[in-house]
């Protein structure tokens, strides 16, 4: 475990039907780029500000694991680890693993 590693990794909606697992800082500093955000969007500024803290040792790694997975909540593109179908299927169809 690096010091930089989150407690527990966060699995997140990275494409259609596709999961990603993040399980370090930096593995979600690069991702959110990535994530389609409005301009401005308070949100994804504050979990970027968590990751650039943790990096800088500001922040624990856990208070930006915190931050990152509310912001996926929010965004809907949480994955449960217990409940990883996809929304609005009836068939129950799974993401793969």
């Amino acid at each position: 475990m690096t010091e930089l590693d989150f407690p527990r990794p966060v699995r997140v909606v990275a494409g259609l039907g596709q999961v990603r697992v993040i399980g370090t800082v930096r593995e979600a500093f690069d991702y959110l780029p990535h994530e389609v955000a409005p301009p401005g969007d308070e949100a994804l500024e504050a979990v970027l500000d968590a990751c650039r803290g943790a990096i800088r040792r500001e922040c624990s790694t856990d208070e930006a694991h915190d931050v990152f997975v509310a912001y996926a909540r929010r965004r809907n593109i949480l994955v449960d680890e217990e409940l990883e179908t996809l929304p609005g299927t009836a068939d129950g169809a799974r993401f793969p693993a």
